[in-house]
């Protein structure tokens, strides 16, 4: 039946003078087919890529539309409150290492791993939920709510804390699970609502890290100076739970959801003859396409270079958000002006994300990269490391680092585009794989500054942040500028590869 259609077709495109009838097989009906018509049912593709099963499918418009900025907005509220608790862990090291864990002195030493297992786990996580959940989208509106719920449970559960292996295991582990599902399906249904401004649509839900990291500061602070970390973290849990609840119902699909089982329709169909399987095949490349693209992407050398690039940025950029509060304290400045300058990081972030995205539609990634990085190790290396011993430049140099270093996630949607086109499931693998790589920088960093702190720059100058704190700081400045360095120079050589 539908090889006589085809050949229909086919002969009447030939005599153009007299139109040809519509063959049933092909109706561009704009209802849905009947519930009987398994066949047709388990032929379509997932997201629809036939003309017909697009036709049959009401589907919201992307990249403009109330639909569509809805989930922008559903977007940047889970950003913004997955993200904004690690964003601003700095406050909470600092208190913890004044005033311990709930009145108990704790060692130090697993305190600063707590912020970075949950934002560097989010990132790490990410191509184990992309392999778990690709295949199975109808899970990923569950996912996000348990995702929520866990993110709760677990500030929940840091407020009764009082060691630091505890704080570790909830507010950095548990968190970053519950953190991580929410985000990376969130992202998935982004690549379906903007198509032709997802980099603008990147760049606002990205923003939305720095938002809560903008706001977040000055909250906690006060909440902690008052209530103490376990009240201060309940009433987070709380305020968590009710947030998120309210983002989750604005995040959803554009594109229609598989039907149930679709897998296994495909296999009980046993009144198809081998010619009408061998057209499933055919009309189903996509699957093809992504087994070639994943082949062609572990062979780019470009891509290799950028994922270097990103480990370098992520080193340089984590380092600096979780140090600067502790190193304002050790110059003698309070806590409220040690968040002040998480604060100036987070709102020229916001800034930063936003113009990124927007300028990566239209410019080169790589050069893009080059200027921001090579922007970033100056003003480690300069404005913090010989300048910054007093609170005004270091709140120039929060502001200038967050212009310059902020955006650099902006920059993901043009680098995937660049590799994969038109392929939600590709592009969640490959984006997946920038977060994990970003997510190497951001974990290890906790170690390597350990280290650097356990070996003090004793002959640098008190003149400057590299002997400021009897040179507790300078390795940390040092590694964060040569690293910003590192991804300049990485991105400078993609620059030049064309």
């Amino acid at each position: 039946m539908v090889q006589t259609s085809i050949e229909t077709l086919a002969s009447t495109d030939s005599i153009p003078s007299e139109p040809a009838p519509p063959s049933p097989s092909f109706s561009y009906s704009t209802s849905p087919p009947p519930p009987s018509s398994s066949v047709e049912s388990a032929r379509h593709s997932y997201p629809p890529s036939r003309p017909d099963e697009r036709q049959q499918t009401q589907l919201a418009q992307p990249d403009r539309g109330k639909a569509a900025y809805l989930f922008l907005l559903g977007a940047f509220s889970i950003e913004t409150l997955v993200w904004g608790l690690p964003s601003s862990y700095g406050v909470f090291l600092d208190y913890y290492q004044r005033e311990g864990i709930n009145g108990r002195h704790a060692g130090s030493s697993l305190l600063p791993l707590v912020g970075t297992v949950a934002s560097g786990f989010i990132y790490l996580l990410g191509p184990p939920i992309s392999i778990l959940l690709n295949p199975r989208p109808r899970r990923r509106l569950h996912v996000i709510r348990l995702g929520a719920v866990l993110c709760s449970l677990s500030l929940l559960l840091s407020s009764s804390a009082r060691e630091s292996w505890q704080l570790l295991l909830t507010q950095g582990l548990l968190y970053s699970i519950g953190g991580s599902m929410a985000y990376y399906s969130t992202f998935y249904f982004l690549q379906e609502w903007f198509v032709e401004r997802r980099g603008f649509a990147n760049g606002v839900c990205f923003a939305g890290t720095a938002a809560g990291g903008l706001v977040l500061p000055f909250i906690l602070n006060a909440l902690l100076e008052r209530y103490g970390a376990a009240l201060t973290l309940r009433a987070l849990a709380v305020s968590t739970f009710i947030l998120l609840g309210a983002a989750v119902p604005l995040v959803r699909p554009r594109l229609p959801l598989p039907p149930k089982n679709f897998s296994q329709k495909l296999k009980k169909e046993d009144d198809l003859d081998e010619a009408e399987l061998a057209d499933q095949v055919a009309e189903r490349p996509v699957v093809q396409r992504e087994r070639m693209t994943l082949k062609k992407m572990a062979k780019n050398l470009k891509l290799w270079v950028f994922l270097v690039a990103n480990i370098g940025q992520a080193f340089g950029y984590f380092i600096t958000l979780l140090y600067l509060p502790t190193y304002a304290t050790s110059l003698g400045l309070s806590g409220s002006e040690g968040s002040a300058l998480l604060a100036c990081v987070n709102g020229a972030c916001v800034l930063s994300r936003v113009a990124m995205g927007i300028l990566s539609d239209k410019h080169s990634p790589h050069r893009l990269g080059l200027a921001t990085m090579l922007a970033s190790s100056i003003a480690v290396l300069v404005l913090w490391g010989l300048a910054s011993t007093s609170l005004v430049p270091l709140l120039v140099f929060s502001i200038v680092m967050g212009l310059a270093s902020g955006g650099w996630t902006s920059m993901y949607s043009a680098i995937i585009n660049s590799v994969v086109r038109d392929d939600p499931s590709l592009a969640s693998h490959l984006f997946s794989t920038l977060s994990f790589t970003r997510g190497l920088g951001a974990v290890l960093c906790a170690p390597i500054s350990s280290a650097l702190i356990s070996h003090p720059f004793a002959g640098a100058s008190k003149h400057t942040a590299y002997g400021a704190a009897n040179g507790r700081f300078g390795g940390i400045v040092l590694f964060a500028g040569l690293a910003m360095g590192m991804a300049a120079g990485c991105e400078g050589v993609e620059a030049l590869l064309g």
